[in-house]
């Protein structure tokens, strides 16, 4: 098959940034940053200039990290295994052939580390790529650390940035006939990430300098400390909040985590979180006849009360501004806008629809707040008082691999689903004792024509007002996101999660540092596990416990409560709900809703346990030195007792059975990060198949 010239286009583009990573020159998007920082925060440009290497380097790691672990192109199954120790390698190859040879003596002259472990995968008969795993962790996890190689001909060099890493393993599938992959989608969304992401390692040089002068004028010794000390200082300091925007490193594992598509470097470093980012929510009327709103209560005839309620002056400014123009305010439905969003989207998409006023962008009001680790949700500042509401927005840049506005199915069925929460919580009030509902309490869209085709429209003015985390701690409590556990501490440089064991440790009176953190591990995953289990097993309903969606309360370091939030990517089975007698009524189309159990088990197992409990054994054992199979251990431990609880209930037993076989089956699906941006647009989920260390406890004790 021949390369049309738009592929051909693509293919040069892809090279020629391989090239100028190479040759040491900035990316596009690097040199933009440095532009608007020259002429904009010149005091930020050392720094930035700095952390360009670490910022290419994290996004690289990430990516080879994922393309491992999805075995993309063969890059596990068909590469060797080489072992250092001094001057030795030992090479898994069938033979040490001539090529063998050269290759082991390049690297012998490079210098590769000793007592480390690498994965060589071939791309030629001259060349490969060396890279560096310094442990393989659960769900095929391979971390990967230090120098990415490419040896060939010419010697050995090492990658520096993700672009590089893509144009060889792209060579490899242009003579192997090709996939398909869209290499310059992926590449150009990993150049913007690595941009990103040293933008946030040097702001977070500055920031992390701030707090810890502050800290030590203070004489406060732990991050914690700091942060119940403000909360006594200074009652508009939000606690909660500040552990959101700890978010420099973004999402645990994926390559994508601070590409944001389509916004000038002013927007992140205004908006983000990682930037201690700030959004002024400004609010458009849609005419009545083209909007669609929920809320908790069913009979709510007017949707503006509840918000002219939330924000007094609110009704002032749309009524001046309604009546300048000639409109009548019971005619419009008022819906939160991010500030961004106002400016960049709303006039494009609803073009049409801002001239015939159907769309009104309002002027005279707005919610200064602080964005959450998920970017788009925003927390109104305190201002004298805990806000009732987070503020959930849409927001038209692809952020890792999804645009972040939000869908009709999203708004309608949030108060939906706390309806059906709330209900079940009552009925399981020991459970609800620690593991709490943040509840999404209304949702406003655009509502599409059936003659209009423009599903942007549907997507982009819309809006989700969900209960405030801050509202859910007493003055000597923390909350903390899970994401921002393995963040790094500003008052101490280690990750927040190793000096909550040293404090948690102190509390407990316990001198070894390993037996308190597998005790707290026991404790944190004792508070999680019985809920998403019992309202799988019971409810048949899928949560999507990855850590950004994970609230943990903390008090005297020791975990207390979670608090579980965003149920747009939840999945529910609807054969199991019915048994709670709830009403339920989804928005027609909702992905939410299935009749595939896979499907439910999936979103708890990848989420839960992939994501959020091997990201916390992960650390575990990094830092502390844990066996992870003990902790697995222990995870399984803790499963067997809710399934055991739950097991004494007869209409619940052979649930119990389906749910058990299927969480400890000797092999699970791992959501394929990469391998869903590698692919052609408007294609759905992949999956790649890992191994499940839950299945050896089980097949031990059967």
């Amino acid at each position: 098959m021949g390369v049309s010239p738009n592929q051909l286009l693509q293919m040069d583009s892809l090279d020629k940034a391989a090239r100028d990573s190479k040759e040491g020159k900035m990316m596009e998007d690097e040199l933009n940053v440095l532009t608007f920082l020259k002429e904009n925060e010149p005091t930020m440009v050392p720094a930035y200039q700095l952390s360009l290497a670490r910022g290419r380097r994290g996004i690289l790691n990430r990516l080879v990290s994922a393309m491992l672990r999805e075995d993309i192109m063969g890059l596990v199954s068909y590469s060797y295994d080489l072992y250092v120790i001094g001057a030795i390698h030992t090479l898994n190859v069938p033979s040490i052939d001539e090529h063998w040879q050269k290759i082991i003596q390049t690297l012998h002259t490079y210098g590769l580390d000793s007592g480390r472990s690498y994965k060589i995968y071939s791309l030629s008969e001259s060349s490969c790529i060396v890279i560096p795993v310094s442990r393989t962790y659960a769900f095929n996890r391979l971390e990967v650390a230090g120098k990415i190689l490419h040896v060939s001909e010419k010697g050995a060099r090492r990658l520096e940035h993700a672009v590089e890493f893509l144009q060889l393993i792209r060579s490899k599938e242009n003579t192997n006939g090709g996939n398909g992959y869209d290499w310059t989608r992926l590449a150009l969304e990993l150049m913007n990430g690595s941009a990103n992401l040293a933008l946030a390692y040097a702001f977070w040089l500055e920031k992390k300098k701030k707090l810890r002068e502050i800290a030590r004028k203070q004489d406060i010794a732990t991050t914690f400390d700091w942060v119940l000390l403000q909360k006594k200082l200074d009652p508009d300091f939000d606690a909660s909040l500040f552990f959101e925007q700890l978010s420099v490193e973004g999402h645990n594992l994926h390559p994508g985590a601070k590409t944001k598509l389509g916004m000038e470097p002013k927007d992140v470093l205004r908006y983000a979180p990682e930037f201690n980012g700030e959004a002024a929510i400004q609010f458009a009327g849609i005419r009545k006849d083209y909007a669609e709103f929920a809320f908790i209560e069913e009979n709510t005839k007017d949707v503006n009360e509840f918000l002219f309620t939330e924000y007094p002056t609110l009704r002032k400014a749309v009524e001046q501004e309604f009546t300048a123009r000639g409109l009548r305010v019971n005619d419009f439905i008022f819906v939160p806008v991010h500030p961004w969003q106002l400016k960049n989207a709303i006039p494009v998409i609803y073009k049409q629809e801002i001239e015939e006023e159907i769309v009104v962008p309002i002027d005279g009001f707005q919610v200064p707040g602080g964005a959450t680790s998920s970017f788009r949700t925003v927390v109104p500042f305190k201002n004298g008082g805990v806000p009732k509401h987070a503020i959930k927005v849409a927001v038209n840049s692809q952020m890792t691999s999804t645009v972040r506005s939000i869908s009709a199915n999203t708004t309608n069925n949030g108060p939906v689903f706390t309806r059906i929460i709330r209900s079940i919580m009552q009925q399981e009030s020991e459970l609800a004792e620690k593991f709490v509902p943040i509840c999404e309490c209304a949702g406003f869209n655009f509502k599409l024509k059936k003659t209009d085709m423009n599903h942007l429209k549907s997507r982009n003015l819309s809006a989700l007002l969900r209960e405030n985390v801050e509202s859910f701690t007493a003055k000597d409590e923390l909350a903390i996101v899970g994401s921002s556990l393995f963040s790094e501490s500003p008052i101490t440089e280690k990750i927040i999660f190793a000096e909550l064991i040293e404090t948690y440790a102190k509390v407990i009176d316990e001198t070894s540092l390993r037996r308190a953190a597998f005790r707290f591990i026991s404790e944190y995953v004792s508070i999680a596990l019985p809920g998403f289990l019992t309202l799988m097993v019971k409810y048949g309903i899928g949560l999507e416990g990855h850590l950004q969606n994970s609230i943990i309360i903390f008090k005297d370091s020791r975990p207390v409560r979670m608090l579980f939030r965003d149920w747009g990517g939840a999945r529910i089975f609807t054969d199991r709900l019915p048994v709670a007698n709830v009403k339920k009524e989804f928005y027609p189309g909702s992905v939410t809703v299935t009749n595939i159990l896979n499907e439910m088990h999936n979103k708890v197992f990848y989420t839960v346990f992939q994501n959020h409990f091997g990201e916390l054994v992960m650390q575990a054992c990094k830092y502390f030195g844990l066996s992870e199979r003990d902790l697995w251990q222990e995870i399984y431990r803790i499963c067997e007792r809710v399934f055991a609880d739950l097991e004494s209930l007869p209409e619940y037993k052979e649930n119990v059975r389906v749910d058990r076989k299927a969480l400890y089956r000797p092999e699970v699906d791992h959501k394929a990060l990469v391998k869903m941006r590698l692919a052609p647009a408007g294609k759905d989920y992949s999956y790649a198949t890992v191994p499940n260390p839950l299945h050896e406890f089980w097949k031990t004790e059967k």
